[in-house]
């Protein structure tokens, strides 16, 4: 299977390969310049969707449009304090960008391209419910992934939010802050902004049940073994040779989950044996449990090696230098069971192939209601049910302490944690909902070593319950993923199974 070069991973990602002398030109795509005001239309429309939504605390009682110039109109907003508000395009973009404004109902708008003023409204409880829910992520991929374009299914561990766990919150590639992400069965942390979010929801990518999922699913990270060279095969001047990447077991992605790309050393890097290029294919869901040996020369390759991806978490990169003026064909991917083979042309005849072949192939690929006169009948019982929830849970948690047997503190976090989970399904508000994730989190982080300490002194009586042990243990296996107290839990599975 024949793949063309993918754009956009870095700034000096190579577009092309010339007639001739074949150098490769640096490419890097230009934005156009975002709209700094709207036409009368489209400022009535935003002024519309901020009335009654909070700015930095303070509601928007009123909200106006005035003309800057011809067709170019900003957004007046006054506060219930009265201040006053003067917002052109681009700061809204830097507000919602910073989570400075939500609309009524816990919403948010979006503004999704750069170069556009077009906007979108994004329900947050909509899709923390979601989320909340989802056991396969479908991820698709884009700009300036290399992957763009490519959807990989992936098994979800947890849902969970960035502040709760004090991680230093990112930026998604539209400047849009990290609030989510998933942990995922295979280990990778996906990160999500609000964009992200919407996108998904759009995507339809949050899949609760995993049987509708549409095809495989990633539950574990494959293993690169080895990298193996192919020699040079001659066929009426054309030789091929390549390479085989060997797996721990057979792969369920497509060829097409594994893109090139060709780019150019950075100024001042090393230049190994007068080369200046690098081919580099992409590994997504692989882990590299040990060094793989370095291949030193194969053809026109040179120093072929793979590492680990610094920036993205279970994705290794197989690298090798190389010489443009002789990379003239695309080299072919084909997966065959455990194996990734990679093809190479090189073409003894100059004038057998068409110089511009990889052009052309990659030209083929390029809020809370706060202070609302009224809720809906469905959103008011939504938060009496939110606060049975969390009332509920948290008095199990505090009856902890008059209870006197370990196996009924665990049956009481056992319930709390089914009530927190249930609110945080609930939550109209992004505080309700960081405050049923935080119980939620406390549980999952207390429970296991309580379950380890229980079966192991229950394991010692004389007839110990066993289908009790076995259902505290997998549910506590479910909650952990610390090594350590895994490897404890499965040796307690094993005991149980004697």
């Amino acid at each position: 299977m024949k793949q063309g070069m993918p754009t956009g991973f870095k700034s000096r990602v190579i577009a092309g390969m010339a007639v001739g002398a074949a150098l490769l030109a640096a490419w890097a795509a230009p934005l156009g310049a975002a709209p700094r005001y709207v036409d009368k239309d489209s400022a009535l429309e935003i002024a519309k969707a901020l009335d009654k939504g909070v700015f930095r605390g303070h509601i928007i009682s009123s909200t106006f449009v005035q003309a800057t110039g011809r067709e170019q109109y900003r957004i007046k907003a006054v506060l219930d304090n009265g201040s006053e508000q003067d917002w052109d395009l681009n700061q809204l973009r830097d507000m919602t960008r910073e989570g400075a404004v939500s609309l009524p109902g816990n919403k948010m708008l979006i503004f999704p391209k750069a170069d556009s003023s077009d906007y979108v409204v994004f329900d947050k409880n909509e899709f923390a419910r979601k989320a909340l829910r989802t056991r396969v992520l479908a991820r698709r991929f884009t700009e300036p992934d290399v992957l763009a374009g490519r959807t990989i299914r992936y098994g979800v561990y947890q849902f969970n939010l960035v502040d709760l766990l004090s991680i230093k919150a990112g930026r998604d590639s539209q400047g849009y802050r990290h609030h989510y992400f998933f942990d995922l069965e295979n280990g990778q942390r996906e990160f999500i902004s609000h964009l992200d979010a919407y996108n998904l929801m759009a995507q339809n990518a949050l899949i609760e049940d995993p049987s509708a999922a549409g095809g495989p699913v990633m539950r574990s990270t494959y293993q690169l073994r080895s990298i193996t060279p192919r020699e040079l095969q001659m066929t009426n001047g054309i030789g091929r040779f390549g390479l085989e990447l060997m797996f721990d077991r057979p792969v369920q992605l497509e060829a097409g989950h594994f893109p090139f790309q060709i780019y150019e050393r950075g100024a001042g890097g090393p230049r190994k044996m007068g080369l200046p290029f690098v081919v580099e294919f992409t590994l997504p869901n692989t882990v590299l449990p040990n060094p793989v040996k370095e291949i030193k020369a194969l053809e026109f390759l040179n120093t072929i090696s793979a590492t680990s991806d610094e920036y993205h978490s279970a994705r290794v990169l197989v690298r090798a230098n190389v010489n443009p003026d002789v990379l003239t064909q695309p080299p072919e991917v084909e997966l065959k069971g455990q194996s990734l083979i990679v093809t190479f042309v090189k073409v003894m005849d100059q004038t057998v192939f068409d110089r511009d072949a990889l052009v052309e192939a990659d030209l083929r690929r390029r809020q809370d209601k706060l202070l609302h006169g009224t809720l809906t009948p469905e959103e008011a019982q939504r938060r009496v049910n939110y606060r049975q929830f969390m009332e509920t849970g948290q008095g199990q948690v505090d009856r902890l302490r008059t209870r006197t047997t370990p196996r009924e503190k665990i049956d009481l976090l056992i319930s709390a944690l089914s009530n927190f989970n249930e609110a945080a399904t609930l939550a109209s508000t992004d505080r309700d909902l960081e405050d049923a994730m935080r119980e939620r989190n406390v549980i999952m982080t207390r429970l296991p070593p309580m379950v380890i300490d229980h079966a192991r002194a229950t394991l010692r009586e004389a007839t110990p319950d066993r289908d009790s042990l076995r259902s505290m243990i997998d549910l506590s296996l479910q909650l952990t993923r610390d090594s350590r107290l895994t490897t404890m839990l499965k040796e307690l599975q094993t005991q149980l199974s004697k």
